[in-house]
């Protein structure tokens, strides 16, 4: 059950940062995430004593809170100066319609 929420933390994270790092540098980030969110879980419910039905709330905050910062290590001014980071009509859309 522990590496079903492990898992959907490092997704979470990879919502973060898809498109912007390559599927080597993914696959490091979801292995060091493993061994962060299992520090992390055991920190939480043990010392600080937080009871969380159902492992949600450790899962995204901790997802999102790690996606922020592999988005911040790998950041690259050039990068977001770039043309082609701009907004697309044809994904615009798709992204309204939830393809």
């Amino acid at each position: 059950m522990t590496a079903d929420f492990a898992a959907a933390a490092v997704l979470i994270t990879y919502g973060a940062v898809l498109g912007k790092i390559s599927r080597v540098q993914l696959l490091g980030v979801g292995m060091l995430e493993i061994i962060f969110y299992t520090i992390n879980e055991w920190l939480i419910v043990k010392y600080l004593k937080i009871s969380d039905a159902g492992g949600s709330m450790i899962i995204h905050a901790f997802g999102a809170y790690f996606g922020l910062a592999v988005a911040r290590v790998y950041y690259r001014k050039a990068a977001s100066e770039s043309g082609a980071e701009g907004s697309v009509y044809h994904s615009d859309i798709f992204a309204m319609v939830g393809k």
